[in-house]
């Protein structure tokens, strides 16, 4: 037992040293460290090094363990819990209601009669699903006929999007060797008492970036962010599963942009995978400036070993010049 708390507690001291200085900014050991010891496991490692070190009578050792558990615990709490309220905010003359909904579901758990009764429960106007190649060879009729009020839109490497509003228009591209992303113009039409309809057009970027802890992601999210850059006045929406956590140096150039939605409105806790026990959040739904987010929900489901990620919006309605309509 005794080499075992040693080895332990030196695997442990190393995380958190990692977390607190370079994270994934550094080379390969760093990265993988840095992945695999989420707070919520650094502080439950804490807690079993506190029972270890009683087991042997290191008491005074045990005290220590359990008083470093309880200072991760807290910062855990405070950084993977959220405490946001949702707000019922009302929906303003010149913007657009929008519920969005994205899921990782290529490793199911149950059938995929659970996930499409998920997709209906949370009755989104946009639904972006990635890893769907176990069954995205059913036809387009199949999708049509069990969601009859949306288009369907299919890319490569398994996207796939359903959505309320027309497309005008579609494009593949990739992150290099770490993933890819799905790129759709969208136009969102509202109808107001008393005036002509007004149109909205807006970006979408479904991405999946690949899940090889021993490569950087910093290509990746940079590639990411120049492409979201490139939209200028355009409003961006980003769905995807980034398998990066939230706290990676590497969301840097993203957060210049946009913001994460979970983050800004969500409530409860923020990890995404995986399930039943998850620890790290890997998905996401982000937003530039003219979106506002209204509420965000990390969902609890079987169908998939990642949670869906659901959030309403504002959209808002820009001028000609591109400046928000007075």
């Amino acid at each position: 037992m005794k080499p075992l708390a040693v080895v332990m507690s030196v695997c442990w001291v190393l995380a958190l040293i990692v977390r607190l200085t370079v994270r994934d900014s550094g080379g390969t050991i760093s990265t993988l460290i840095f992945y695999v010891s989420p707070l919520i496991l650094i502080s439950t490692g804490a807690v079993f090094l506190s029972v270890l070190t009683l087991w042997i009578r290191w008491y005074r050792l045990a005290l220590i363990w359990l008083l470093m558990g309880a200072l991760i615990g807290v910062w855990c709490y405070q950084k993977q819990f959220q405490k946001h309220h949702s707000a019922n905010r009302v929906v303003e003359a010149d913007s657009i209601p929008l519920r969005v909904l994205f899921w990782n579901v290529g490793d199911q758990l149950w059938s995929i009669e659970n996930m499409v009764q998920e997709i209906k429960r949370v009755d989104a106007d946009l639904v972006a699903l990635v890893e769907v190649e176990s069954y995205s060879s059913t036809d387009q009729e199949f999708w049509k006929k069990l969601f009859p009020g949306y288009r369907f839109q299919a890319g490569k490497n398994g996207f796939m999007l359903l959505s309320r509003f027309p497309t005008i228009a579609s494009e593949s591209g990739n992150f290099g060797r770490m993933g890819r992303y799905l790129k759709i113009n969208l136009k969102a039409d509202v109808s107001q008492s008393g005036a002509p309809p007004v149109s909205e057009a807006f970006v979408v970027y479904l991405v999946d970036i690949n899940s090889d802890i021993l490569r950087s992601r910093k290509e990746a999210l940079q590639k990411l962010a120049e492409e979201v850059a490139q939209q200028k006045e355009n409003p961006v929406l980003i769905l995807g599963d980034f398998n990066t956590p939230g706290d990676s140096v590497h969301f840097n150039p993203l957060r210049k942009l946009c913001r994460n939605s979970f983050e800004e409105a969500g409530e409860g806790y923020n990890a995404t995978w995986p399930l039943p026990l998850p620890v790290l959040d890997l998905d996401g739904i982000w937003v530039n400036s003219l979106f506002q987010v209204s509420s965000s929900e990390n969902r609890w489901t079987w169908y998939s070993d990642h949670r869906p990620v659901v959030a309403d919006l504002l959209l808002q309605i820009t001028t000609a010049s591109g400046k928000p309509a007075d």
